[in-house]
């Protein structure tokens, strides 16, 4: 089954697959260079490196019916576990360890059964590192 991409957790996974009914449509990843801007009276302000922040990823989507709202709710399980969850790309690429900073979902067309039949998500993404990396 080809893979866009997979979450990685404990002794499961969330794939994101056209086949599994999981696609997203677009994807953003902001990395930062650490360069800072330091303030000099009466001169140019001088650029300093002071290290690179943390990396970022948005993914966002677009779901469809109970399928959709499942598949929202495996995310929320995931977010709510509060642990860094693998990160691993379409090519089979480790992307390393993340943590799930935000999940944004807008439900509409809803149904009498309170079923949405079309969800929109943005899935926001942080690096993880811990005081042991380097």
């Amino acid at each position: 089954m080809p893979k866009m991409m997979c979450l990685n957790y404990g002794d499961g996974e969330f794939v994101f697959s056209l086949s599994e009914g999981t696609p997203y449509e677009g994807l953003q990843r902001t990395s930062d260079g650490g360069w800072s801007t330091v303030a000099r009276y009466g001169q140019k302000p001088m650029s300093k490196n002071t290290g690179q922040q943390l990396e970022n990823i948005t993914i966002t989507g677009t779901w469809f019916q109970a399928k959709g709202m499942t598949n929202l709710s495996m995310l929320r399980f995931l977010q709510n576990q509060r642990e860094p969850v693998g990160l691993t790309d379409g090519y089979g690429n480790t992307l390393g360890r993340w943590v799930i900073k935000r999940l944004q979902e807008k439900q509409d067309k809803i149904i009498d059964d309170g079923t949405a039949l079309v969800l929109s998500f943005t899935l926001e993404l942080e690096e993880y590192v811990n005081e042991n990396a380097a």
